[in-house]
């Protein structure tokens, strides 16, 4: 799951993911992908083996008029997506 609150423009903003169980030896590369410019992610985050979260960052820019972007977080051949609100 990928928890994602409302950020301002001009933002680093902390997201943590979480697994439904420990993450396997070596870790799990979990894959980050966003819809939109005004919010880019990193293009994966590893949980370290044994873990359950990490967390990754999450950069807002200026937009002109509130808008949402989509981040999608896929590990093991499942997607899970969630909705960043980017105010101005």
């Amino acid at each position: 799951a990928v928890n994602m609150p409302t950020a301002a423009e001009i933002e680093t903003v902390p997201f943590p993911l979480i697994l439904s169980a420990p993450a396997p030896a070596g870790g799990a590369n979990v894959a980050l992908a966003g819809s939109n410019a005004a919010a880019s992610v990193p293009s994966s985050v590893t949980v370290p083996a044994g873990a359950t979260s990490a967390t990754f960052t999450v950069n807002t820019s200026i937009v002109v008029v509130a808008t949402s972007a989509t981040i999608s977080a896929t590990y093991d051949n499942t997607t899970l997506t969630a909705t960043l609100s980017v105010l101005i």
